[in-house]
């Protein structure tokens, strides 16, 4: 945008470049968020390889000379929606057992970010839990390693619940099963069910803990015996932009 002057000339608008750029931006950070919700809902409908760059550009709304100023290919998409996935999976648990180094509370907490994570982000969840396999090369290793340092994690907690006589010995069959368990979440939870996310947390975080004999003084124990964290919180901690929570319009 041009402004006279006061010689009949033209000087460009302060600022106007620099919000040229700023509106350019913002586009296109919108366009990456919309592909990127979308190959997650075609994705997890159709399996990544039932579903091909053309597909994901048409629902989009994008055309597909444009879409590869986001990514080359529909392999690069889904290495950026596991990525995400583990990112925030990662970051979530970390903010949440920052400040806890009782074993039990921190498996609590864990268990209650997972199942969280899954049911609210369900269409993100499937594809980075199932469909990253299809990765190959760097990727695929790239993205095992962010997967291998999460389970660490749960690994190290259990480890230390062992240690500390919190937990009874169950072997790494215990965390894997866990996993598997609040994993599946994800393909069976609906918000209109009969129990909320909250209540699913404390029920999923009841179970780990018998499952690995939790107990205090010879005694059980059971999420609400533990500082479990707040449901307000957590739901923010989970939330992920990139999970589409309608179906995408060119559908």
């Amino acid at each position: 945008m041009a402004t006279t002057n006061q010689t009949g000339g033209s000087q460009r608008t302060k600022g106007g470049r620099m919000k040229a750029t700023s509106t350019r931006r913002a586009q296109s950070a919108r366009t990456e968020l919309g592909l990127l919700r979308t190959a997650c809902w075609l994705f997890s409908e159709r399996g990544f390889h039932g579903t091909g760059i053309r597909d994901i550009s048409e629902a989009a709304g994008v055309a597909v000379s444009a879409m590869y100023y986001y990514a080359s290919s529909k392999d690069e998409l889904l290495e950026a929606v596991s990525r995400r996935v583990m990112d925030a999976l990662t970051t979530a648990s970390a903010q949440t057992v920052a400040d806890v180094d009782d074993p039990a509370e921190r498996l609590a907490a864990l268990m209650a970010v997972h199942v969280a994570f899954h049911a609210r982000n369900p269409r993100a969840a499937k594809v980075a839990d199932h469909e990253f396999q299809a990765l190959t090369g760097a990727a695929r290793r790239d993205i095992q390693r962010m997967r291998d340092a999460y389970e660490e994690v749960w690994a190290d907690t259990l480890r230390a619940g062992v240690e500390a006589g919190v937990f009874k010995d169950r072997g790494s069959v215990a965390r894997l099963a866990m996993l598997q368990m609040a994993t599946g979440v994800a393909q069976w939870f609906r918000p209109t069910g009969e129990l909320g996310i909250a209540e699913l947390c404390e029920r999923f975080a009841d179970m780990g803990l018998a499952l690995m004999g939790a107990n205090r003084d010879g005694r059980p124990l059971e999420a609400r015996d533990l500082r479990v964290p707040e449901p307000d919180t957590l739901l923010e901690r989970v939330e992920l932009a990139i999970e589409p929570r309608r179906k995408p319009s060119g559908l």
